[in-house]
């Protein structure tokens, strides 16, 4: 206990020694640190107004603000900006009522809504034009993976004839990753072509900032394209790996490699199938038959009418033929029997059978058959094979084999050809840090500013102090003034000392005659006084 208050009482002593201009300047910062600290304690809370507005956006409310005498702070470089919460909401409702930040897009339709009459006809166009873009330009603003755009439109006014009314067009720039360029390309361009009347996707060109060309697409993708893609599904498998092999080995016991072969060829197939079934469309049928007849005439026209008749003879009566047993009983059943003439029996047989005959026969028919046409198009791009590559740290096993990771790992990816090879072997230990590396990484923002204050106090009492108390010891006199010419030498010169004197006889006088010697010294006092 002795030696702190030792250590205080020296305290005190230095103190005391301390010039007053600095005790008074440490005391003026206390008290003000102290009158800040109790307004910031004894003022309303603040709530956030407004925060990630724009530089124009962000003067336009603190002007609005000032004008309406509302106080405010500033917070995250101008980012966030604060105003009293009991006067949160009377600042929003007549930010609002003077629509202020508000967007780009609708002030600059307010605009256009709030032209004058006087306004032509052209301006008025270009105003609606500058709308349109801004409105286009904060849609795209809000799809995934865009971080700005800008969008211009070229739009020709109306001729009186449609045959010479030029096509509009348009062009956007966004600034995004390729990735996300290509996969929101197509729909930012149909967006823009929807609004505006007669334009056509085709005519909308989308590019990023990095000179890319996403929209139209030229067929094949560009080198930046494909770099992207293929880095994706690289890392694709390396997570899906690390998901298979932590639970098994633990994090931080492998490290995966993985090569992707991506064919970008683009191919489209125009394809035409006719399947088994027909069905019958159109059907023309056209059957004549024709058997000898008795008015016909047999022969050749004119052969026989230079020729005498021949002799005429009786012909005997035919004699019935017999009816075989097979026509009667065709004729009981109700059957008509075969002719004669078919059976053969008569005697006219041969010369019936000689009789011309005659047939025709037509046929046609149109059949329609199952056909079905298709256009095939495929994916942009293919993986083709992948190769894996990984090492694990073989300590961390346990009963696990290799070879069962390998099969699990090619079992997980559906590719055409998937070629794992996995290694085992002994992980090297990693450096330990140091502590000091070790505190530096840990430390926190109040242990950043405990260290600023242990500097802080390390300067002042450790330098500031010091040098305060040698600063007093210095006489700013010699230091301002310029420095006097040296003394002349001091000549010193020896003189004799006297002998000195026996006083011990006035000694022994005075012991006899002491009132005596004390009115002579009296009036020897007096006379010197008078003198003087």
């Amino acid at each position: 206990m002795a030696g702190w208050m030792d250590q205080i009482g020296r305290l005190q002593k230095r103190a005391a020694k301390l010039p007053k201009l600095l005790w008074a300047a440490g005391g003026t910062l206390l008290v003000s640190a102290a009158f800040a600290g109790w307004l910031e304690m004894s003022g309303p809370p603040y709530s956030v107004l407004d925060e990630g507005l724009s530089p124009a956006d962000g003067g336009k409310v603190i002007a609005e603000l000032q004008k309406l005498g509302i106080p405010y702070q500033l917070q995250a470089d101008g980012d966030v900006i604060l105003v009293p919460a009991p006067q949160l909401a009377q600042a929003r409702l007549q930010l609002g009522e003077q629509q202020v930040p508000g967007t780009d897009a609708a002030n600059a339709w307010s605009q256009v809504e709030n032209a004058p009459m006087t306004t032509s006809d052209l301006a008025q166009s270009t105003m609606a034009s500058q709308a349109l873009e801004l409105s286009l330009q904060q849609s795209i603003e809000a799809m995934q993976g865009i971080k700005s755009a800008q969008v211009f439109l070229a739009v020709p006014p109306d001729t009186p004839f449609l045959a010479d009314q030029p096509k509009p067009s348009a062009s956007v720039i966004i600034e995004a990753s390729d990735g996300a360029a290509q996969a929101q390309g197509a729909a930012i361009a149909n967006m823009v072509a929807g609004a505006v009347p007669g334009l056509n996707a085709k005519q909308v060109t989308v590019e990023t900032t990095t000179g890319a060309a996403v929209y139209p697409q030229s067929g094949t993708a560009t080198t930046a394209a494909q770099l992207a893609t293929t880095t994706d599904v690289e890392n694709a498998a390396i997570a899906r790996i690390a998901d298979l092999l932590t639970p098994l080995v633990g994090a931080g016991n492998f490290q995966t490699g993985v090569t992707a072969n991506i064919d970008f060829t683009q191919t489209r197939t125009h394809e035409i199938t006719y399947g088994p079934g027909h069905v019958l469309a159109h059907q023309i049928s056209d059957m004549s038959t024709q058997t000898g007849s008795p008015a016909s005439a047999l022969g050749i026209p004119g052969a026989m009418s230079n020729e005498p008749p021949a002799a005429t003879t009786a012909n005997p009566a035919p004699v019935p033929a017999q009816v075989p047993a097979q026509a009667q009983a065709q004729a009981q059943n109700g059957q008509t029997p075969p002719a004669a003439s078919q059976q053969g029996g008569g005697p006219n047989s041969s010369q019936s059978s000689a009789l011309p005959q005659q047939s025709s026969n037509k046929h046609d028919q149109t059949y329609v058959n199952d056909e079905s046409e298709s256009d095939i198009t495929e994916p942009d791009w293919v993986v083709k094979s992948l190769a894996v590559s990984v090492i694990l740290n073989k300590t961390a096993l346990g009963t696990i084999t290799p070879a069962q990771l390998q099969t699990t790992i090619a079992a997980a990816f559906a590719y055409p050809a998937v070629n794992v090879r996995v290694l085992a072997a002994p992980f090297r230990k990693q450096d330990i840090p140091s502590s000091a590396e070790l505190f530096g990484e840990s430390a926190d923002d109040l242990t950043h500013s405990a260290l600023e204050l242990l500097a802080a106090a390390f300067i002042l009492f450790g330098m500031a102090l010091p040098l305060s108390r040698r600063l007093a010891a210095v006489n700013l006199q010699d230091i301002l003034l310029p420095p006097l010419p040296a003394p002349p030498p001091v000549i010193i010169q020896r003189v004799p000392l006297p002998t000195p004197r026996d006083i011990r006889p006035l000694r022994d006088q005075v012991n006899e005659n002491t009132g005596g010697v004390a009115k002579l010294l009296q009036n020897w006092v007096e006379d010197t006084e008078g003198h003087a």
